[in-house]
């Protein structure tokens, strides 16, 4: 049995570790690994960190573009000077990534931006892309 004080720490720590290498695309893919966003941590440029969650429901990952101590009126999404926001087209929309597991799909109703357009989600749940299920996606118009 794994101890959250002792091996089930250094478990996730060597996650973290890991998945900080990782680019922005496949670092969506395991969100949930990265730290919350904190007040008073220092930040490093390229470390990845989450806050919020974004128009589906995942997790929102943010890149730190500036070495800076975090405060609690600079949050990310209100500071892009020194965080980028990732896994989002310029207006905001969440890029398409394929989900972690079979019950984390997109649901009807949910909007995405696959290769440059915004498609809506018409399946009650589809795991696989605009591409591989045509018939699960609308494109939405410019």
């Amino acid at each position: 049995m794994w101890d959250m004080n002792g091996q089930g720490q250094q478990f996730h720590r060597l996650l973290q570790l890991f998945a900080a290498q990782l680019e922005p695309a496949r670092a969506m893919e395991v969100a949930w690994v990265y730290p919350e966003f904190a007040p008073g941590m220092v930040y490093q440029t390229g470390d990845y960190l989450r806050r919020g969650v974004n128009s589906v429901g995942d997790p929102q990952l943010y890149q730190v573009t500036l070495d800076h101590r975090a405060s609690a009126g600079a949050v990310p999404e209100r500071t892009p000077e020194l965080y980028e926001p990732i896994g989002l087209d310029g207006a905001g929309v969440p890029l398409w990534s394929r989900p972690a597991g079979d019950r984390d799909g997109y649901a009807a109703g949910d909007v995405v931006s696959f290769r440059g357009t915004r498609y809506r989600c018409l399946a009650p749940l589809t795991l696989f892309s605009p591409e591989e299920a045509p018939a699960d996606w609308r494109a939405l118009p410019r």
